[in-house]
C-alpha cells in the first residue's frame, strides 16, 4: 500500500481552473494560476481571449470550485453514508468525516483488524491530507477577496479544517496501520472516548464546540494551531507557498536543461572521436 504524493498548492489551483474553464490549455492556466494567486486585487486577468476576471472575483471563484466540487464528488459517492444527502452542501463533507471517523475507530478496535479494516484506515487518512491542503488554498483564495461573504467562507473553512484535524489525529495515534491483528483491551478502551466524541458531534449542528476541558482531557487542541488563528494570514501563506513552488520548478528545469546540454555534448564528443 503506496502513499500518493499531496498535490501542490500550483497543482491544486490550476485543476481548479482547468475544471471551471475547461477551454485553457496547460501553458495559459499556468499563467493565470500565478495571477490568481500572486497579482495586486485590482488586476484584471485575462482567462480566455474573450474573459478577463477582476484577482479577487477569480480567488472567490476558484475558491468556491476547489471547496464545492470535491463535496459534490463525495455526494455522489455518499449514497450509503448515513445522513449524507445530495447535494452540495459544504457541511455534508464534514458529516461524511465524522462517520468514516467512528466508522474507522470501531472497526479498528473491535478486536481483530482485517486488510479491508487496515484500507479504509489508509484510505482515509490519505484522502484527507490531500483535503487539508486543498483547505488551506481555499483559506488563502478566500481571503485575499476580503469580501465580507468571503471572510465568512473563512470562518467556516477554518472550523471544518480543526475538526478534519481532530479526526486525522485521534485515528492516526489511536489505531495501528498493522494488517490481520488481534486488537489489545487498552486499545479499545483508549479509542472508546474519542469514538463517542465523533459519534455526539454527528448529532449536533456544523459550528457546535465541544467545553474546553473536554478537548483538554482528549488532547483534542488544534483550535490552537498558529494556522488556524484568527490573525493568520492565509493570503500570505498561499503566495509564499506559491513562490515557493515555482523557484522549485525553475530549479527543475534548470537541472534538466544542463543535462541535455551536457547528453548533446557527450554525444559530439562521441561522433568527433569514432568512439
Amino acid at each position: 500500500m503506496q502513499n500518493q504524493k499531496t498535490m501542490s498548492t500550483f497543482s491544486i489551483i490550476q485543476t481548479a481552473l482547468k475544471k471551471k474553464f475547461p477551454s485553457l490549455n496547460d501553458k495559459t492556466s499556468k499563467v493565470v494560476a500565478r495571477e490568481a494567486v500572486l497579482a495586486p486585487s485590482t488586476r484584471m486577468i485575462q482567462i480566455t481571449p474573450t474573459q478577463k476576471l477582476s484577482k479577487e472575483d477569480l480567488s472567490h471563484v476558484l475558491a468556491q470550485e476547489i471547496d464545492i466540487h470535491h463535496v459534490e464528488m463525495n455526494a455522489m459517492q455518499a449514497a450509503s453514508i448515513e445522513h449524507i444527502n445530495s447535494g452540495t452542501d459544504s457541511t455534508q463533507e464534514y458529516f461524511s468525516w465524522l462517520e468514516e471517523t467512528t466508522n474507522i475507530l470501531r472497526h479498528m478496535t473491535d478486536g481483530y483488524v482485517t486488510y479491508d479494516d487496515a484500507i479504509e484506515r489508509q484510505t482515509f487518512l490519505k484522502e484527507t491530507d490531500q483535503r487539508e491542503a486543498e483547505l488551506m488554498v481555499c483559506l488563502g483564495l478566500y481571503e485575499s477577496c476580503k469580501s465580507s461573504v468571503a471572510q465568512e467562507k473563512v470562518k467556516f473553512i477554518r472550523y471544518k479544517l480543526q475538526k478534519l484535524r481532530e479526526m486525522r489525529t485521534s485515528i492516526a495515534s489511536l489505531t495501528s496501520s498493522d494488517v490481520n491483528v488481534d486488537t489489545h483491551e487498552s486499545e479499545c478502551d483508549g479509542a472508546r472516548p474519542y469514538y463517542a466524541y465523533f459519534k455526539a458531534l454527528k448529532n449536533v449542528p456544523f459550528g457546535y464546540e465541544a467545553p474546553a476541558s473536554k478537548k483538554a482531557e482528549l488532547k483534542l487542541t488544534h483550535d490552537l494551531d498558529e494556522d488556524l488563528s484568527p490573525d493568520f494570514a492565509y493570503d500570505v501563506y498561499l503566495k509564499n507557498k506559491m513562490l515557493d513552488e515555482m523557484l522549485l520548478e525553475d530549479e527543475k528545469e534548470s537541472l534538466e536543461r544542463l543535462k541535455f546540454i551536457n547528453e548533446e555534448n557527450s554525444d559530439n564528443i562521441k561522433e568527433n572521436t569514432g568512439r
